[in-house]
């Protein structure tokens, strides 16, 4: 299983991924750990949610989370070459610990991604720059169904963005990695919490 590399994406297929790429960062695994941490910290039962990966590089963070009970795990990832390493990783994993059946890898652009119905929860290993973040974050306030979305933003370059965006409030911040919900939800989350 592949799933340790620093990988350019300019590098790696910039045709393939077309205009996006000016504000696509650079694909680096997320540590097991910290990953583990944020998936804790989701507020949002996994049996209610669908975990969706943006930018799931070679997929550990999707082999992760399908250790949780989530209704369905998707990576979405840009790169047709980094797909293609995350599928066969996918495919290898024979992981024990594996929970959830509906576990996939789509080839797609985050800005134009049409995210599944019901409850998120959303990973973020600062996969872009702002104004494509802007861009799926009112893709994800801008469904007409009231829903729980959770985001957990790895490393995050671009927090003002999420800061100042009205749609979106603070829960908890772990120091490498912030959680984020939507306001608005149908069910009750505690209210944010801070870690001094």
């Amino acid at each position: 299983m592949t799933t340790e590399a620093l990988v350019f994406l300019g590098e790696l297929d910039p045709q393939a991924i077309g205009p996006s790429l000016e504000h696509a960062t650079h694909y680096e695994p997320t540590p097991v750990a910290q990953a583990e941490a944020l998936l804790a910290a989701s507020p949002l039962r996994p049996e209610d949610a669908t975990f969706i990966d943006l930018g799931a590089g070679m997929g550990r963070v999707v082999l992760l989370a399908a250790r949780r009970p989530f209704r369905a795990v998707i990576g979405v990832e840009i790169s047709p070459a980094l797909v293609e390493i995350a599928r066969e990783n996918l495919a290898s994993a024979r992981d024990p610990l594996r929970i959830v059946r509906d576990v996939k890898m789509v080839r797609a652009d985050a800005a134009g991604y049409v995210f599944p119905r019901g409850h998120l929860v959303v990973y973020l290993y600062n996969p872009f720059r702002a104004p494509l973040l802007d861009t799926v974050l009112a893709n994800l306030a801008s469904r007409g169904e009231r829903r729980e979305v959770i985001v957990l933003y790895h490393t995050p370059v671009e927090r003002a963005t999420l800061d100042t965006n009205a749609a979106f409030e603070p829960l908890d911040d772990l120091g490498f990695g912030l959680v984020y919900r939507l306001r608005g939800a149908t069910k009750q989350i505690p209210e944010p919490l801070r870690r001094g």
